[in-house]
């Protein structure tokens, strides 16, 4: 047999045998990400971003300029989608995506800096993650935001790898997508990517050190230019750091540190329980963070992590917005790497096989029952509550406690577009902010009415005064204990 044959036999085979478990990671996050996308309703924020982007590009700049707490880049390529007309579950489809992208160049990334094992293990858990499958499944702009800042880092490597003027302008889109995307995925990229030049300055490969040295002297032209691309939607981002704050500043405490570790771990669960599960992943965690702080090219990690999320957190003390845990996203990714770490460096030790066979198995145990248990109660469903309100006559007003709540049942009651419920023919839904007067003034006593009680600000007076209706339940919508839907009679009501 010919030498120069067999050899060129072997490459294609090595190379299938190298992709073939990227490949796998793919369909499988992919998978997943488009299951059931369609089995949830739409949640407030998605409502909102569906009834921006199905205005006219004028009105949609214009309200994203005004609120000025959205980059603006999402929006305009779902606003291209919305010209074909799609349903609720087609506009999830390009979250979906662009959070299969994550999963990818987040493995990349990671194989890149510490090998191939620990690649494939941060790229498996995190395809597995329930927060990063939640919102790979939503009309919002945090799964593109978290594919940008991946991809961009991984761009980084590349540059400083072999230094060229294709890749540094790969970095350098990769930055100005990501700030045109998700305003705290570019505050995070900034914080991880600085880190990483720093470090590979003192890299033991030389032209590595000379590349990271190199762009670290010219970073400032770097930053400028990216200012400059900018520069329309500077004055837009400086008047919403300076806007008040919608809610007071959330207390900080052990239990906050908690609350990390139980919703980026493997239950996706925003609250701070400390069981197993949780455990577990801050185990995996702290395993990691001792790895990548022995390891050169994997202490970017550390920073990604510990300065991300207290730069976030200090930014939620000055400028709170309702302390949503998905603020957190950017360097919660952060901790499904060093997850990763810990889970490859555990399963590379030669010795207790039974212990990792274990390990493995209550990691696929815990992902198996937190995704269903996500797929099947993890979101709300307003159109169970929209349907039965559409069969109440007409003629009947319909109450509901809060504009959380009226824009949710709005969307399905009346239609995507905005105003909700104002157009002629649909039902007169009026939300009363709570406040019973109000709904007393607004009630015409000769007709029977309806009030939505779900989401949002509660109103105990409210609820107390409507707590002797007839009232039906759904338990899918949100709000404690789901939507209550109360029958407000008109005849002998003295109160």
């Amino acid at each position: 047999m010919n030498p120069g044959n067999a050899d060129a036999h072997a490459l294609p085979h090595g190379t299938a045998k190298r992709t073939l478990p990227w490949i796998f990671l793919a369909g499988i996050a992919l998978s997943i990400r488009l299951c059931r996308l369609d089995h949830f309703s739409y949640w407030l924020d998605e409502v909102l971003q569906t009834f921006t982007i199905r205005s006219s590009w004028h009105d949609l700049w214009g309200s994203l300029r005004r609120q000025g707490l959205h980059a603006p880049l999402d929006y305009v390529l779902l606003k291209i989608v919305e010209g074909i007309h799609p349903s609720d579950a087609v506009r999830r489809i390009p979250a979906a995506l662009w959070g299969t992208g994550c999963v990818l160049a987040f493995g990349a990334l990671l194989a890149r800096r510490g090998g191939r094992p620990i690649g494939l293990a941060c790229a498996a858990l995190l395809a597995l993650a329930p927060y990063h499958i939640r919102y790979s499944q939503e009309v919002r702009p945090y799964s593109l935001g978290l594919f940008l800042l991946t991809a961009s880092l991984l761009a980084l490597d590349f540059y400083l790898e072999r230094p060229n003027s294709l890749r540094l302008g790969l970095f350098y889109f990769g930055c100005f997508a990501t700030i045109y995307a998700l305003y705290l995925a570019g505050l995070v990229l900034f914080i991880t990517a600085g880190s990483l030049i720093v470090l590979d300055g003192f890299d033991s490969e030389q032209a590595r050190r000379v590349s990271a040295r190199r762009f670290l002297l010219w970073s400032p032209a770097f930053i400028a230019a990216v200012a400059v691309g900018y520069f329309p939607w500077w004055s837009v981002l400086l008047r919403a750091i300076r806007s008040p704050a919608d809610s007071a500043p959330p207390g900080f405490g052990f239990a906050r540190l908690i609350r990390w570790f139980s919703y980026f771990g493997f239950t996706g669960q925003d609250g701070a329980s400390l069981g197993g599960a949780e455990l577990l992943f801050l185990a995996l965690s702290v395993t990691g963070a001792v790895v990548a702080s022995r390891r050169p090219r994997l202490r970017f990690l550390l920073p990604w992590v510990l300065l991300g999320l207290t730069t976030i957190e200090v930014l939620e003390h000055r400028h709170s917005e309702f302390d949503s845990i998905f603020h957190w996203l950017p360097a919660g990714l952060g901790l499904t790497a060093l997850s990763g770490v810990g889970l490859a460096s555990i399963i590379r030790v030669r010795v207790l096989w039974p212990a990792k066979a274990l390990l493995l198995a209550a990691l696929m145990l815990v992902d198996v029952r937190s995704l269903a248990a996500y797929f099947r109660t993890g979101r709300p469903d307003w159109r169970p509550v929209a349907r039965y309100l559409a069969s109440t006559p007409a003629g009947e007003r319909i109450f509901v406690e809060n504009p959380y709540t009226l824009f949710c049942v709005a969307h399905y009651l009346c239609g995507p577009d905005w105003p909700p419920c104002k157009k002629a023919g649909n039902r007169e839904v009026l939300a009363v902010h709570g406040d019973l007067p109000t709904l007393l003034q607004a009630w015409d006593r000769r007709r029977d009415a309806w009030l939505v009680l779900a989401a949002g600000p509660r109103s105990e007076a409210l609820r107390s005064w409507s707590s002797e209706f007839p009232s039906v339940r759904f338990p899918t919508a949100e709000g404690g204990g789901g939507a209550f839907v109360r029958r407000l009679h008109a005849a002998g009501v003295t109160r």
